[in-house]
């Protein structure tokens, strides 16, 4: 038996953790401000939500619908996608319904569910109070999301016909996951019969995507700095004692110049650059810097690129 990595245990701890709270922050937006509310703002919710006009109030079926979609799309991503897929996205396909039917049913508070209890304080008739709820559902739901997407897995849902439309087609995830909410928005505004209840739900699902791309795509960025300076010394102390980061020292030759000079390398999270910045502008204000965005490190001190070698070659 081979010795057990800390470092992999770890990481594996907080990545199964960051995807139950996001699961958790996911299906409270969707039990307690979209599907009471009967806002349509794209997703696997929004066919319930759709459903449930139809059926009525007679039975509540939004969490039935929901976990049926997700289960049938996990069957499609293996038959299409491969199982790779799958295990990345198991948990929270799984977890996900499950904290949503318990937010929208179980009575925990005089009678009502949380969902229905937090929703019971918006007036569903007024559109203000609409708009507002939608606004806060969505910022949830794009927070959930992004919390998914941060901890390495996904939420499953049509998120799987956008991989497998990207696979198979020169079309962006992107692309086509708009053109299916378009879409369910647009079914909504037919089956709702209700234009302003639409654009509600149209501001919904805005939030959410701006939740997404400021929490995960700009809050998970990375910077690759190239500095030169007479003082790189300095700088480098401070990046491997107060950032914690390594560095690395190229020996280069100044074009114009003609004097040889090194080149101080770092890589590190986004959050660091004003503090890094500002500390390079007082130790040396005449040093040349060039910073470049990265969309993905791996590596020491980031995120293992070993570990998904492994898992690849598992799946194989």
């Amino acid at each position: 038996m081979g010795k057990i990595d800390k470092k992999v245990v770890l990481s594996t701890i907080r990545k199964y953790l960051l995807l139950t709270i996001g699961c958790f922050v996911l299906a409270f937006g969707d039990a307690a401000f979209i599907s009471p509310l009967g806002l349509v703002t794209g997703g696997v919710l929004s066919i319930g939500v759709i459903i449930q006009y139809f059926v009525g109030s007679s039975f509540y079926v939004v969490d039935i619908v929901t976990a049926g979609v997700q289960v049938l799309m996990l069957g499609v991503s293996f038959l299409f996608l491969g199982k790779r897929y799958i295990i990345r996205s198991l948990f929270s396909t799984l977890l996900y319904p499950a904290l949503f039917s318990l937010l929208a049913r179980l009575p925990v508070i005089d009678g009502y569910s949380l969902g229905n209890y937090v929703c019971r304080l918006f007036d569903a008739t007024d559109y203000g109070q609409l708009t507002l709820a939608a606004l806060a559902g969505g910022v949830l739901i794009g927070t959930g999301v992004a919390i998914c997407y941060h901890a390495g897995g996904s939420t499953g849902g049509l998120d799987v016909i956008s991989s497998i439309i990207a696979k198979h087609t020169p079309i962006k995830e992107s692309v086509s996951a708009f053109i299916l909410d378009a879409t369910l928005v647009i079914a909504g505004l037919i089956s709702l019969r209700d234009v302003r209840l639409a654009l509600v739900g149209v501001l919904g699902a805005f939030a959410c995507a701006l939740a997404v791309q400021y929490i995960y795509v700009n809050f998970e960025s990375f910077v690759i700095a190239d500095i030169i300076s007479e003082k790189y010394e300095e700088i480098q102390s401070y990046v491997h004692e107060t950032m914690d980061r390594a560095t690395t020292v190229i020996d280069v030759l100044g074009g114009y110049s003609g004097q040889e000079k090194k080149i101080l390398r770092v890589a590190f999270s986004s959050r660091e650059l004003p503090s890094f910045r500002a500390f390079i502008g007082a130790t040396d204000p005449k040093a040349f810097v060039t910073f470049t965005k990265a969309s993905m490190i791996n590596g020491e001190g980031f995120d293992p690129l070993v570990h998904e070698y492994k898992k690849k070659n598992r799946d194989k």
